[in-house]
């Protein structure tokens, strides 16, 4: 009984491979990697970039006076998340989302208050973000949460000392940003134990 769990355990993990290996060569050639710089070195206004994972293929997304920060992928790769001060009012950032190409530009919190540091849920259907809505104190942030398209703006953290940087924790099925290739390596592995 214990070889034939083995061996079914040994086709199972085969089977995997086989289907999975191929999407990740593919999703490795294909792996874009999204960034700010201050390349025309006035030191104020960064712009987002996206270049493949070999340093190749450099695009520039954003190009207007005001500096475009934090870029952060959808997990099906088709938008990216950023902030901005557009609004062109002093320290307040606002948190936008693009196409992967830089088009179509919406501002998702336009409010008073600095947004900034957006980060995708693994399912692509939430942004959370650190703001200053509460004005209790100057930049006294806390992590918030929206819809993908700004609505529901929900304060998780709310108290009297700065959070920021928010990272979502991926779950055992999620997809890679390239919507390709799946992250279970750590379950596959251990089948066999």
């Amino acid at each position: 009984m214990q070889q034939r769990t083995n061996l079914a355990h040994l086709i199972l993990a085969g089977v995997v491979v086989l289907v999975l290996a191929p999407l990740m060569i593919g999703v490795e050639t294909q792996a874009q990697i999204a960034f700010e710089s201050d390349r025309d070195w006035d030191g104020i206004r960064f712009e987002i970039y996206v270049m493949d994972a070999d340093g190749g293929n450099l695009q520039r997304l954003t190009k207007n006076d005001f500096s475009d920060r934090s870029p952060s992928w959808a997990p099906d790769g088709k938008r990216i998340t950023f902030n901005s001060d557009r609004n062109d009012r002093d320290w307040n950032r606002d948190i936008y989302v693009m196409d992967v190409d830089g088009g179509n530009p919406q501002n998702l919190t336009n409010n008073r208050h600095d947004d900034q540091q957006p980060s995708w849920s693994p399912d692509g259907k939430r942004i959370a973000f650190m703001s200053d809505k509460r004005g209790v104190a100057f930049q006294n942030y806390d992590i918030y949460v929206m819809d993908a398209d700004g609505k529901n703006q929900r304060n998780l953290t709310n108290n009297p000392h700065p959070d920021g940087n928010p990272a979502w924790l991926n779950s055992l099925f999620s997809v890679s940003p390239a919507g390709k290739k799946f992250t279970i390596w750590g379950w596959v592995k251990q089948v066999g134990r």
